[in-house]
């Protein structure tokens, strides 16, 4: 191991790291800063999950549903209107702060609609302030 580590010059560990350095800021710029290249077509997809939509109504919308895809799961385990708003609110916790328009009141009208015809439990307007308090 000790004549391998003696065969790296200087030059190629500089690059090595530089190299390792520059991929790992390119994954951050586009995880978190939701870099726009349309060379890369997955990369568009990791716009789609973002909690601060830049774009309008339809990234809104696209966030919207993918929190309905995250709740789905939900309605088939819970039967007890308590449990069901238990599990719910924990799972909207972390869009609890978010304030775009139409975003609350598309997830509400899912879970109305869900709750009623998957379990036959009734969510009330004070049911839904408490999923999201």
């Amino acid at each position: 191991m000790n004549a391998m580590i003696q065969s790296i010059s200087w030059q190629q560990y500089i690059f090595s790291v530089l190299i390792a350095t520059a991929i790992y800021y390119l994954f951050i710029w586009i995880v978190f800063f939701k870099a726009r290249l349309s060379v890369i077509p997955g990369v568009t997809a990791l716009r789609n999950f973002s909690m601060q939509p830049d774009d309008g109504p339809d990234e809104v919308m696209t966030t919207a549903q993918h929190v309905i895809d995250e709740l789905r799961p939900l309605f088939h385990e819970y039967r007890n209107k308590n449990e069901m708003i238990q599990a719910l609110q924990l799972k909207l916790r972390k869009y609890r702060d978010w304030e775009e328009p139409g975003f609350r009141s598309t997830i509400n009208q899912f879970i109305t609609q869900a709750c009623e015809s998957k379990c036959s439990i009734r969510i009330e307007e004070e049911d839904q302030r408490v999923l999201w308090s």
